[in-house]
């Protein structure tokens, strides 16, 4: 039986509407879901204490069955990803032939430009996999091999960079199709959080590696002990996550019941083939241009940190490699608190713009005073550090939990998420030429770009809430303010839908 779709007039107004975005107004039509589905939502939720308790047992279980399980894979994907600064202090950039038996030629060490290849060739496989891996959003775990020359380095960085291309988008996609919009900030924190986690982690570990007598280089034990749980756990993930709200085996059938309304109550998505006009409204929506704007310069900030934290720690004073190692822990420490908070508020205040615009100016600040300090400032440019590195990871939940928030249905928010990324990633390609070791060891240049990256996003995310908060304010106006209610129906128009109201 196909569905009837009822029909809403707010206003007597039949011009044709100049904003894509209103395409569904061209005729003044709201599409809503069918009426069964709306009286099934509304009757497992609603205001009613039964209905709450259902809820709320409903969602402790399914945070606890999801979130620990993406927690723990990408903290081990990301200390996978980030271990290479760390290597690089415990000797895989010497010769080949020297004591620390690195991938250089000979007794030569990689040069400056030959680092940042191998820290940069990473992206170059994330940012071509990107779009199928949020398509398709299965869990490939990431792992390591052994690496004895600059060309196997540069394949296993490569292969990494695959693997992670099909994993990390996929899984912002994945927990929208769970969680409600206002709800999915604290998820994707609980998801990204590890980043900051992985780095204090990696440093501990890296610290207790250098320490190690074997006939094995330091530098490959750090590989074999950080890669193993990735993959084991990503074996154990195939049996345990489920797929989706509509077919999951576990939860109770009152459970199932809570999973299907929650996933129908945002807004309705019959979520059938992939329409080629989602497929274009989505290549042709300002909204990715802008989210994709904003994150190239925060992954550029991101990846200069992942790649480079160690070194420019060590040139603050600390030159023992394990010392510098250490020193990484509280930089990381800083940013996982930060991101908490920034990710409860953000989703408390149903905000993103204004939090990422905050972050951004701060951390504009915080490289200004890096750029600028004395070499003598030691203590002053390490706390400097601690905030950046605080302010930019705090950005990355934000982001992409409003990227998920603002593409109508599951395919312009799969193939959005994917472009984005895929897009936002160049920025990671030129982040690993931030820092190159001819301008230490005080890297004023790179601080200065920095600057520069941190003012960009703070511009552009309030450019972007701005238009969001217009758009919302033009659909009030003309339409009226959506009854919390009635269910829309996505499936056709996405956010096109007259009734559907951007996250800010």
């Amino acid at each position: 039986m196909s569905p009837t779709m009822e029909k809403t007039s707010p206003t007597t107004d039949t011009s044709s509407s100049s904003n894509n975005d209103d395409h569904a107004g061209d005729n003044n039509n709201a599409k809503l879901a069918p009426e069964n589905i709306q009286q099934q939502a509304l009757a497992v939720l609603n205001d009613s204490p039964e209905s709450r308790a259902r809820e709320r047992a409903y969602m402790r279980k399914l945070d606890c069955i999801i979130l620990p399980t993406i927690s723990a894979l990408y903290f081990f994907e990301y200390i996978d990803r980030g271990n290479i600064a760390n290597a690089k202090l415990l000797g895989i950039s010497e010769g080949h032939d020297t004591a620390k038996n690195g991938v250089g030629p000979g007794t030569e060490s990689l040069n400056s430009t030959q680092w940042q290849t191998v820290v940069m060739i990473f992206y170059v496989g994330l940012v071509l996999f990107q779009v199928p891996g949020c398509l398709g959003y299965r869990v490939f775990p990431p792992s390591k091999t052994a690496t004895f020359n600059l060309a196997g380095l540069l394949v296993c960085r490569i292969m990494l960079g695959v693997f992670e291309g099909l994993f990390g988008t996929g899984i912002v996609y994945y927990l929208s199709l769970w969680y409600r919009r206002d709800e999915l900030g604290m998820r994707v924190f609980w998801f990204l959080g590890p980043t900051a986690v992985a780095g204090a982690f990696g440093g501990l570990i890296s610290y207790g590696v250098g320490h190690i007598n074997s006939h094995v280089q330091n530098w490959q034990l750090l590989f074999i002990i950080e890669g193993i749980p990735g993959f084991l756990l990503g074996a154990f993930c195939l049996y345990w996550l489920p797929d989706r709200p509509l077919k999951n085996s576990r939860f109770t059938e009152e459970q199932s019941e809570v999973a299907i309304a929650r996933y129908r109550r945002d807004a309705y998505d019959r979520a059938g083939k992939i329409q080629k006009k989602h497929v274009i409204w989505t290549l042709t929506d300002w909204k990715l241009t802008n989210i994709a704007a904003i994150y190239i310069p925060t992954a550029a900030l991101l990846s200069s940190i992942s790649g480079f934290l160690p070194t420019l720690v060590q040139n603050l004073g600390y030159k023992t490699s394990a010392s510098a190692n250490l020193m990484t822990v509280p930089p990381y420490a800083c940013a996982f608190a930060l991101m908490y908070i920034t990710s409860y508020t953000s989703d408390r205040f149903r905000d993103r713009g204004w939090h990422i615009v905050t972050l951004s100016v701060v951390a504009a600040v915080a490289y200004v005073c890096l750029a600028t300090l004395g070499e003598d400032k030691l203590h002053a440019k390490y706390g400097m550090m601690c905030v950046a590195v605080a302010c930019v990871y705090s950005t990355y939940p934000p982001t992409h939990a409003w990227t998920a928030n603002n593409f109508g249905n599951e395919t312009k928010r799969a193939i959005g998420m994917g472009i984005y990324t895929s897009i936002g990633n160049l920025g990671s390609i030129a982040g690993s030429f931030f820092f190159p070791s001819t301008q230490g060891p005080q890297f004023r240049q790179g601080h200065w770009v920095c600057f520069a990256m941190s003012v960009a996003t703070a511009f552009i995310s309030l450019v972007n809430h701005l238009l969001l908060a217009r758009a919302n304010r033009k659909r009030d106006e003309k339409y009226g303010k959506p009854d919390k209610d009635i269910v829309i129906d996505v499936s056709e128009e996405a956010d096109r839908n007259v009734m559907f109201r951007f996250i800010t």
